[in-house]
């Protein structure tokens, strides 16, 4: 990583602190004395509790990235797999809309012996299932809980439903253009072609070019995945169970806090903070920093109050953010591996 590219990261990471640093202190401000005596008086078996949970989530990231890698590289192991999984942590945590983390990782990979072409396919099978598990569990928790979430969250159950479909129609429309070819010739001949009439594409011939080689790159690593079942099989499980930890932290954070909630709640606190994600998704900073912690306040007041929002939020935040920034970046920058001399 050069010297410009580090001055980025430092500055993304200035900026990360600050605006947390901001939104917390608007959050907590009017209770500040009762919510540092609230934090103070945590249960640590909870607390210990919570931080387990994520290390599991970043165990199971590994064995994520280890299963794919196996079909390329058959000596590829569990430990190659976690070093690049809470490496992509980092620097997707670093960056805006989670954009550094696949550049990194390809260039991760390279160090353990994985070209950059077969890298590319593996992150983008790991993308593939990730985002249909993810449009899936949403789908479920939208469809059971409906009624109540549009009821509690009117204009924020909007949000997450646009956020939603953006994720739907991402994935169905990878899927579909790569099944059809009649739907990639009309995406290309008809709709990018009237984009590019008013202006709104810039290069219509390197638009269209691009297109057909991720629907070629999908369609491939589609056709791998289906030839693969075990581990798209594996994959998928890997994935609900981690978006299920990611979710539930809210909940074990209000345990630790001894707040009045019953495990009867817990599906409730994991739809409501996959609509923080669902929302925040967009957002174009990196971590998506002063609108996770905005948004978390928002939704989670009805439930947890004045008091118990802000420093649930606290826990919530380091345990599924800071905490992967710090263990991805000290990861990243003391293995020999990645950082040996050519």
């Amino acid at each position: 990583m050069d010297k410009k590219s580090n001055k980025k990261y430092f500055l993304n990471i200035l900026l990360i602190l600050t605006l947390g640093a901001i939104v917390i202190y608007l959050t907590m401000k009017d209770e500040l004395q009762a919510s540092l005596k609230a934090l103070m008086s945590a249960s640590p078996i909870w607390i210990i509790f919570s931080f387990v949970l994520m290390g599991v989530y970043f165990l199971l990231d590994g064995m994520n990235l280890y299963t794919f890698g196996r079909l390329y590289k058959k000596d590829y192991n569990y430990k190659h797999g976690f070093t690049n999984a809470i490496s992509g942590t980092f620097f997707n945590g670093i960056t805006p809309f989670s954009s550094g983390g696949q550049f990194a990782q390809v260039y991760i990979f390279n160090r353990q012996g994985i070209t950059p072409t077969n890298s590319a396919s593996i992150l983008l099978m790991a993308f593939i299932v990730y985002q249909s598990v993810l449009v899936l569990f949403t789908a479920v928790i939208m469809i059971f809980r409906y009624q109540v979430y549009s009821a509690v969250y009117s204009g924020f159950f909007s949000l997450a439903i646009v956020g939603f479909l953006i994720n739907f129609f991402v994935i169905a429309g990878l899927f579909l253009g790569a099944k059809s070819k009649w739907l990639q010739n009309f995406i290309c001949n008809n709709i990018i072609r009237f984009l590019s009439r008013i202006h709104i594409i810039k290069n219509y011939k390197d638009t269209t070019i691009k297109i057909s080689r991720s629907l070629e790159n999908f369609r491939n690593e589609l056709g791998i995945l289906q030839r693969n079942k075990t581990v798209l099989i594996k994959s998928s499980i890997i994935n609900l169970f981690k978006l299920i930890i990611m979710y539930s932290i809210p909940f074990f954070a209000a345990k630790a806090l001894h707040m009045d909630v019953t495990i009867s709640q817990l599906p409730d606190f994991i739809g409501i903070c996959s609509f923080v994600y669902m929302i925040t998704a967009f957002v174009p900073i990196p971590g998506a920093s002063g609108g996770s912690e905005g948004v978390y306040f928002m939704l989670f007041s009805p439930i947890l109050g004045t008091i118990g929002t802000p420093t649930t939020m606290l826990i919530w935040r380091f345990i599924t953010y800071y905490l992967g920034l710090i263990v991805g970046g000290l990861v990243f920058t003391v293995n020999k591996e990645i950082n040996r001399s050519e």
